[in-house]
């Protein structure tokens, strides 16, 4: 093989001007929505990136993680304010997907370390109770045992967070034996929204159980007598979720119209983070570093730690919290919000096809508003805590858009991107520029199964067909000189017949971030009045002007946050 340098053989081949056009294999897909940190509470937003950079973590996972540990705290001391209801659970489910290796769950230790803490030590304390319960009645029997058992209750199980395996089943069995709330968090998400409690007939059973769950605490569970686990119903509980689920696990789950139409997939905070993967860096200096000499971590563990010293709303077994009241702005931006997603639902409009999730979206920023609110130690719910919250809710639709809007791609064509981007790779160092099938058969990529010589073949065979393999000089292939040039970035080349954009919820292949800024969505209602909040302002990468928002002096603009910090800004 040559081992000539990109540059030189851009100024050999490029003479002639006859090669042609690659074309895209995978359509350009939009970047990940940016994850609105810096709307949150200071406290929030400096542990989230102090975390995000410490263990080396996309942002929103980092985001996903203190969040959840806020949202768990609040869910056993306060209630969200609901105009429906009166008031809801504030209880939060999330959804992240990625690949195993990307630190989810490193992230959460750290989000979640001051509630680990006290959950370790009232679990030791559980075990040496349950031991000496069991010591007394030990060799007791008849009568006399069932007698201690009258006076000698067991002891109560401390759990609240439940992390890796678990199942519906053995959660519905806790809240049943008298467990008030419970966190779970598990990075095998695409195994539990298909495990054996999800199939056949029980599918619809469990998804309404769950979704009843969120909605307000109550279920129940039905068994035979003999049943270990018990029957018995339930109300004033509380159950968090926090998924990560990898793309081809979670496919199915994602198509199937049960799991959105019912409801229970819109329930859940959406993000699809960009993988870090491959670009991480490790120093010397970083091998020493401790999260606990980072202040904004530390200071996040304190706040934590006053708002776990507070005592749980709990009476016989059930959270009985107030909701945290809701001042009239905050109420005012809510409905803005509320309005905005309800026009985008109709026929034609930009949640047409998510209409569920769309549906769901305001509900779930009055839960993050009182998290947020209960976070900061505030006595109520104000227009910032709310305008927060939305930017939380709507990050998360547009991830869902994001992927209703992407494609699915075939597996032959995404092999021929794998041996495409290995080339490519190789291309930079001067290497595989020409090659012959036996040569790709010793020594090329072998990801995928592409050293067999079908699929190897069936890769190439697109591959020629989109102009990205030419007829080589001296060997059998040749990349085609115009993947070196800088103007043409690898990793937008595809073929016309994998563009059709699929209507339905999909998952599509992993996003690919473009160039191409994001297109406006909608503006918001005149009644999302804009509240002054901190001068720092993240800049989005699509503006379109809001009309709603013409009025609005240039001082009040720049104290806007995210969405509202000028009046161009558009929803993407």
């Amino acid at each position: 093989m040559d081992n000539l340098a990109p540059a030189q053989v851009i100024a050999q081949q490029t003479a002639n001007p006859e090669y042609p056009e690659p074309v895209s294999l995978i359509p350009d897909a939009n970047k990940p929505t940016p994850y609105p940190v810096d709307a949150l509470p200071p406290i929030l937003s400096d542990a989230i990136k102090a975390i995000a950079e410490f263990e080396q973590v996309p942002l929103a996972l980092a985001g996903q993680a203190v969040l959840g540990a806020a949202g768990h705290v609040a869910q056993t001391r306060v209630d969200a304010w609901s105009h429906v209801s009166e008031k809801m659970p504030c209880t939060l489910w999330q959804l992240s997907l990625g690949a195993s290796g990307e630190g989810k769950s490193s992230a959460y230790r750290q989000a979640f370390q001051p509630i680990d803490i006290r959950e370790w030590k009232s679990k030791d304390a559980y075990t040496k109770a349950l031991k000496e319960h069991d010591l007394g009645k030990a060799g007791l029997k008849g009568k006399a045992l069932k007698e201690y058992d009258q006076t000698n209750p067991p002891p109560y199980d401390p759990t609240s967070v439940i992390s890796g395996d678990g199942s519906f089943s053995r959660i519905m069995s806790m809240f049943v034996e008298g467990t008030s709330a419970l966190f779970w968090n598990t990075d095998e998400g695409g195994q539990m929204l298909s495990g054996h409690s999800m199939k056949a007939d029980n599918h619809v059973a469990v998804l309404g159980s769950l979704a009843k769950l969120w909605d307000d605490g109550k279920g129940e569970r039905l068994r035979s007598k003999d049943n270990a686990d018990g029957s018995g119903s339930f109300q004033g509980r509380r159950l968090s979720l926090s998924l990560m689920a990898q793309e081809v696990a979670i496919r199915e789950v994602l198509n199937d119209p049960i799991m959105r139409e019912q409801g229970f997939l819109p329930r859940f905070l959406f993000s699809a983070p960009e993988s870090l993967v491959g670009g991480r860096k490790l120093s010397l200096e970083r091998l020493d570093q401790k999260a606990s000499d980072i202040p904004a971590i530390t200071n996040y563990w304190a706040r934590l730690d006053q708002l776990l010293d507070q005592p749980k709303a709990i009476i016989d077994d059930q959270i009985n919290a107030n909701a945290l009241p809701v001042t009239q702005e905050a109420k005012e931006v809510w409905l803005g919000y509320w309005q905005h997603t309800e026009h985008q639902q109709a026929r034609f409009n930009d949640y047409e096809a998510l209409r569920p999730f769309a549906s769901r979206a305001a509900q779930n920023t009055l839960r993050i508003a009182t998290v947020l609110a209960f976070f900061d130690k505030r006595q109520q719910v104000d227009a910032e805590m709310m305008q927060a919250a939305y930017l939380i809710a709507d990050h998360s639709l547009q991830e869902w858009k994001r992927y209703a809007d992407a494609v699915v791609v075939d597996p032959a064509t995404r092999l021929a991107q794998t041996a495409l981007d290995w080339l490519l790779k190789e291309s930079a160092k001067g290497k595989w520029l020409e090659f012959s099938g036996r040569e790709w058969m010793r020594k090329g990529c072998s990801t995928g199964g592409l050293r067999n010589a079908k699929a190897r073949d069936r890769a190439f065979t697109i591959l020629i067909t989109s102009n990205h393999l030419l007829k080589g000089i001296n060997k059998e292939y040749r990349l085609n000189p115009l993947l070196l040039c800088d103007s043409l970035p690898p990793a937008t080349f595809a073929t016309p017949a994998t563009s059709e954009v699929n209507q339905e919820l999909t998952v599509a292949t992993p996003l690919r971030p473009v160039a191409t800024p994001l297109r406006p969505v909608a503006t918001l209602s005149d009644n999302l009045e804009p509240v002054a909040k901190k001068s720092q302002v993240v800049a989005n990468e699509s503006q379109a002007t809001n009309p709603m928002n013409a009025s609005l002096s240039q001082e009040s603009q720049k104290s806007q946050p995210l969405a509202l910090a000028n009046e161009k800004q558009a929803w993407t």
